[in-house]
């Protein structure tokens, strides 16, 4: 059986949401290179959801088209606990729309900025909830090929999802036959920065970067601020290569937990450790898998709750994002416009709007009308 039918046996998540008028638009949480998050609240419910708007002409003109794709398919096809869930993918005329958790928490990078390290214990609670994500996604031949601190989202308990799956892969037997270099510099791996074909050990070198920025507040192969100049970036690079693992003197931090640091950043992917091997590290000895998975952890660290029965609070999130007004029209896009080619965009049904409840003007359909949040003093209860 090849990857792709044992892949499709897995339960697909039933779409809750066919068209953006199912939702009233609150605020811009992020945008990035061709799509652009917003909270929204559901009409019916007044669930909060997060909803991503990717822009078709920036991902054909990327040649982003198979990413796109990839992206909704690992989406709809594995869940889990420490995943982001989807409840709705649907395109229009201009834009390709995925509907999402919303986790008040934000990103994990934005904490990680803010406290400098965490302590031990909130350090290894995180990462056994990023192993057993990365167990499932590499048990279903998946390569999450971006696994990084703005790629993890926090919910107010504290307890973490992984999202962002546009450089994910199905990979035939876990392996990427090729040489496609594609992540962030940061958290590349030695046999990625050689151009070797790849496997799922890539994520487990990203998690190893992880650990050690948690546990002691910085890179291990870099101590440079932001906006790296390139011969800055080939000097990390050359480290990641050639260097050995080193750690602060004088830290707090165990024997065991530096001993596992080193097993994810062996330079040999098939001496570093597995998702599956992790596990059972000396370093998560007192850590039943079984109440981590469950929630039954009462973690030490939790974000800042700024929220309440009449109240919506995005602190967690960047405010040159938050503070955006939103456009629309341009998240709308033309109404009137053909839908040119909708079944390249695999798995992105026609908004429901446009096909089942068509206002006629001309020989045209129109989408229903979508509104704004114009008070947001309203009662919110969390999609989870």
């Amino acid at each position: 059986m090849g990857v792709e039918e044992s892949i499709m046996q897995i339960t697909n998540i039933q779409s809750t949401f066919t068209s953006i008028s199912d939702f009233i638009l609150i605020k811009q949480l992020g945008q990035g290179s061709f799509a652009t998050v917003y909270l929204v609240r559901c009409v019916k419910t007044e669930a909060l959801y997060a909803l991503k708007v990717i822009k078709k002409k920036l991902v054909l003109q990327a040649q982003e088209l198979d990413h796109t794709n990839a992206e909704l398919k690992v989406l709809q096809r594995i869940t889990h606990p420490f995943l982001v869930s989807i409840y709705g993918a649907f395109q229009n005329a201009d834009s390709l729309f995925l509907v999402l958790d919303f986790m008040p928490g934000g990103e994990l990078f934005h904490h990680m900025q803010k406290l400098g390290s965490f302590s031990e214990r909130s350090a290894r609670i995180l990462i056994a909830q990023l192993i057993l994500a990365l167990e499932e996604l590499h048990s279903n031949n998946v390569i999450m090929r971006d696994l990084k601190p703005e790629n993890i989202l926090i919910n107010n308990d504290g307890y973490i999802k992984i999202t962002d799956f546009g450089l994910s892969k199905i990979a035939q037997q876990g392996i990427v036959i090729g040489t496609t270099f594609c992540g962030t510099a940061e958290y590349l791996s030695p046999e990625q920065l050689r151009n070797d074909p790849h496997g799922t050990e890539i994520d487990c070198w990203s998690l190893g970067i992880i650990c050690f920025e948690l546990l002691f507040g910085h890179h291990p192969f870099y101590k440079l601020e932001p906006n790296q100049t390139r011969r800055e970036m080939k000097q990390m690079f050359t480290r990641v290569l050639k260097e050995q693992i080193t750690f602060p003197n004088n830290n707090n931090a165990s024997m065991q937990s530096m001993s596992f640091i080193r097993g994810c950043l062996e330079k040999e992917p098939k001496k570093r450790l597995s998702a599956k091997q992790m596990k059972k590290h000396p370093w998560f000895a007192k850590i039943d898998f079984e109440k981590v998975i469950r929630k039954e952890y009462d973690l030490e660290y939790k974000p800042e709750k700024h929220l309440n029965a009449k109240n919506v609070d995005l602190l967690n999130f960047d405010c040159r994002f938050t503070n955006q007004q939103i456009d629309l029209a341009d998240i709308i896009g033309n109404n009137e416009e053909e839908i040119h080619n909708p079944e390249i965009f695999e798995g992105f049904k026609i908004d429901s709007a446009i096909v089942d409840r068509p206002v006629v003007k001309g020989n045209k359909k129109q989408q229903k009308i979508v509104e704004i949040e114009s008070d947001f003093d309203i009662d919110v209860e969390l999609s989870m």
